[in-house]
């Protein structure tokens, strides 16, 4: 009777996911470090969704939801704090509807280590469950309020919250609690209706054990399969129950498929239930206790760790009556803050790309008015490093070098290690000034134009402190501006 009710419960999981092949955000990208120490995350929405899109940065070592703007119609941004060595996680979640039943998307926490128990704060949250809202069986502990998921290479975890903090499995020797979390591939569960189940629950023999099961059906004759797997991990920390299974179990099975699944997502369910024996015939039934919101968990572990920053090139460039197109590519698959065109110094257009998929050469796009004498094209990933491309002049030099760089490393760049060195290329003649600025727009030091180094002292030789300064560099009346940053120095 237990696999029949686990069947039905989780089979619902299945179906309710099985239209749903398409993550509801696509196009995750990220930019460069931007002049405020920021990095831009930005996503496109693929659907409707019913409770909006969240973000989650990975900062103090826990999970922080970040503010969500949207630049423009179906795309969304937040803006992550940046640190020097500091690694950028983060991840999303929303709700759609299916039919009428609300499905949660979230993407899971990923942790690097196989640690259990882990840290609660590693883990993605996926959704509250209201107080009360029994199936059949009432108790203070079968009542679940709230769930988890995380994930590593090798393992895959989930907590779930009750009312009473405490996870009993044995009430008498009657009646015994069973707590389970439910996953299914529904690229491969639809095929032969098998749904996997990590159970906890008191060792009833000839009933139940706790473990990793496969339940499912038997095409040929209908009768229900339940298979024990493997063993799980199980413990109760500070009131939740965390559970672990590990994927080359599930993998073993060949109904379950490889890993990462297909579509990178698994369907969800967590739920508990009482099992009473019958003293006199030993025959068990079962209550549902509660069951929490259906989800999609999407298997994207999202991640920036931002160095040395290689700008984006601009390569062929071509016009036409109505438009004017060049290659935007990005090293660091860094989306451009700004892409845009300025027509004889005064009208600005920007460029629109072909595709928000900066993992790959993008073709940028924007409007031609005709008539223009010359055009300035000028893409930047951080609002720092700017590169350029002129048009419609005979003599390109005088107006913008075509592609001026500035390289300097390393950065993070500390002074007790070697001294940061500055390569130009892309201009001609000298440069008639250079310069280390703080954030404040004061001097530091001012640099030797013909060998730029830097040793990380002030005007008067003495060390400065760790921190983000600017470089600043002239040529031909114009400036560039290059942020770097400090460490190593003084702290005082």
């Amino acid at each position: 009777m237990i696999r029949s009710v686990l069947l039905l419960v989780l089979v619902f999981c299945i179906f309710a996911l099985s239209a749903q092949d398409v993550t509801p955000w696509q196009y995750v990208r990220h930019s460069a470090v931007d002049n405020n120490s920021r990095v831009h995350v930005r996503f496109n929405s693929a659907q409707d969704v019913t409770g909006g899109y969240e973000l989650y940065g990975w900062i103090n070592n826990s999970w922080y939801q970040m503010p969500l703007t949207s630049p423009e119609p179906m795309v969304y941004e937040a803006l992550l704090p940046h640190s020097a060595g500091q690694s950028h996680k983060y991840r999303l979640r929303t709700s759609y509807e299916i039919e009428g039943q609300t499905i949660v998307a979230v993407n899971p926490g990923f942790l690097s280590a196989d640690t259990y128990p882990p840290a609660l704060a590693n883990l993605g949250y996926i959704s509250d469950d209201p107080v009360g809202d029994s199936v059949t069986v009432y108790h203070p502990s079968l009542d679940i309020t709230g769930n988890w998921f995380g994930w590593s290479n090798n393992k895959l975890f989930t907590a779930m919250s009750n009312v009473s903090n405490t996870f009993p499995t044995f009430n008498s020797l009657t009646s015994y609690n069973l707590y389970f979390a439910g996953i299914a591939n529904t690229a491969t569960a639809l095929l032969d209706s098998s749904v996997y189940a990590m159970l906890y629950t008191f060792n009833i023999p000839g009933v139940i054990s706790p473990g990793l099961y496969k339940l499912g059906i038997n095409m040929a004759d209908t009768t229900v399969v339940y298979q024990y797997l493997g063993p799980i991990q199980s413990q109760v920390v500070g009131g939740k129950l965390m559970l672990a299974c590990d994927i080359a179990t599930l993998t073993a099975d060949p109904s379950f498929g490889t890993w990462p699944p297909l579509f990178n997502s698994l369907g969800f369910m967590a739920g508990s239930m009482r099992i009473d024996v019958d003293l006199a015939t030993m025959v068990p039934s079962f209550g549902i206790g509660d069951m929490s919101a259906i989800a999609q968990l999407i298997f994207e572990a999202y991640s920036y760790t931002p160095g040395v920053n290689n700008l984006p090139t601009i390569s062929d460039v071509a016009e036409a009556s109505n438009y004017v197109q060049f290659t935007y590519f990005d090293a660091d698959q860094d989306f451009p803050l700004t892409a845009q065109i300025t027509y004889d110094g005064t009208q600005v257009m920007d460029f629109i790309p072909s595709t928000p998929d900066f993992a790959q050469p993008v073709v940028m796009t924007a409007y031609n008015p005709g008539n223009w004498a010359s055009a300035i094209i000028d893409v930047s990933d951080n609002n720092i490093d700017i590169v350029y491309h002129v048009l419609g002049t005979s003599n390109q030099d005088e107006v913008l070098p075509s592609v001026p760089v500035c390289r300097f490393y390393p950065n993070p760049f500390n002074p007790r290690t070697g001294n940061l060195n500055i390569e130009l290329s892309g201009i001609r003649g000298k440069v008639s000034r250079a310069g280390i600025y703080n954030l404040k727009g004061q001097l530091v030091k001012e640099l030797d134009a013909a060998n730029l180094v830097w040793d990380g002292t002030n005007g008067k030789n003495h060390p400065v402190r760790d921190g983000i300064y600017l470089l600043k560099i002239s040529h031909n009346n114009q400036n560039l501006n290059r942020k770097l940053i400090l460490i190593g120095g003084t702290t005082r």
